[in-house]
């Protein structure tokens, strides 16, 4: 009867174990999913600062030639 109680509570022990091995991989599984949308979301935010970053170097760039213009045409 020794046999069978030792027996019955390692049993018990070990369904125990993978239930709580089983709970801490679910979670990190969600944990890791539940961030990439964040992470996806955030680099097409950079995405888009990079491109607006891009377009108002571009408008600089045209609109320091434009201030040379005057600034020539105002010398003469």
């Amino acid at each position: 009867m020794s046999k069978n109680t030792n027996l019955s509570q390692v049993k018990d022990w070990v369904t125990f174990t993978i239930a709580i091995m089983a709970c801490v991989a679910s979670v990190i599984f969600w944990v890791q999913t539940a961030d990439n949308e964040r992470i996806e979301r955030i680099e097409e935010e950079i995405y888009e600062v990079k491109q607006d970053m891009k377009e108002i170097t571009k408008q600089n760039s045209e609109i320091l030639r434009l201030i040379g213009r005057i600034e020539g045409a105002l010398d003469k």
